[in-house]
């Protein structure tokens, strides 16, 4: 018995294709082609994050704002469910046809993009936070708890609805674009740092566990994230074909409602 051979090509690694696009307007665990049940999940998520992104902006409005890794989460995440919505909403409009060139249009490949780096950076925000840099002391009926919670717990918590419900794929060959952003980040805080960058109260850095005045700690916390990034983007890939095969099984099967045939006059069979 011969198998056939997945050649990855330049397209693959790219999000301008795909099999199905009714993957992203679609939800696993719904029987039909009608894009509604994603689209009110979606505008859910969408009003969520979206008053996240503004109390994250009134609270902290300053230049500063921009600086922060939180804060970039925060903007991917906002960004995720908008494009996502504008896909189910354009799809709810006039159906995605899935083309036999399997050429997405830009919207979709835009929201794909962003699924493929938020979904495993939030979760990596969050994780750093709560471990390296979250203070217990703090009272939690300080308004910048519940606005730490929202920022590095409900964030998580949205990409993970995202996930779940959706049909949305991962495919492990694009491990790189989350870790480019991982990279990119690092990188924008080597600058700031030479370039006298300082944090809201003069301290010359952006996180105390991320001061450059020690490389062998950056450098360490770089390799042990980026590290990270790789896990959880693997777990989240795994997760992916878990859900599809459980859904598939459960709900995405469907019978063929044959007609009744009379039995065979001659051998009485149906």
């Amino acid at each position: 018995m011969k198998f056939p051979k997945k050649v990855i090509t330049l397209t693959d690694l790219w999000v301008f294709s795909s099999e199905k696009s009714s993957d992203f307007y679609l939800s696993s665990w719904q029987k039909g082609e009608s894009p509604v049940p994603m689209l009110i999940v979606r505008l859910v998520l969408a009003g969520i994050s979206s008053g996240i992104f503004a109390w994250s902006l009134y609270s902290g409005a300053s230049w500063y704002w921009l600086v922060f890794l939180t804060n970039w989460g925060i903007l991917f995440v906002f960004l995720m469910t908008i494009s996502g919505l504008s896909v189910s909403i354009m799809s709810a409009r006039k159906k995605l046809s899935d083309a036999s060139s399997g050429d997405l249009p830009w919207y979709v490949s835009s929201y794909w993009l962003i699924y493929n780096v938020i979904t495993t950076v939030a979760i990596m925000i969050t994780g750093l936070y709560w471990i390296l840099l979250y203070n217990p002391d703090a009272s939690e009926e300080d308004v910048n708890f519940w606005l730490d919670l929202s920022t590095h717990g409900f964030n998580s918590c949205i990409v993970f609805i995202e996930l779940m419900v959706s049909r949305t794929p991962l495919r492990f060959v694009h491990i790189y674009q989350p870790l480019t952003v991982g990279l990119w980040y690092l990188v924008f805080s080597v600058i700031y740092y030479f370039a006298g960058g300082t944090d809201e109260i003069g301290n010359p850095y952006i996180y105390s566990v991320l001061n450059w005045q020690e490389p062998d700690q950056c450098m360490t916390l770089a390799a042990v994230s980026l590290g990270g990034v790789f896990a959880v983007f693997t777990s989240l890939w795994l997760l992916t074909i878990f859900r599809d095969k459980v859904s598939v099984a459960l709900i995405r099967t469907t019978s063929l409602d044959l007609p009744f045939t009379p039995p065979d006059r001659l051998s009485d069979v149906v």
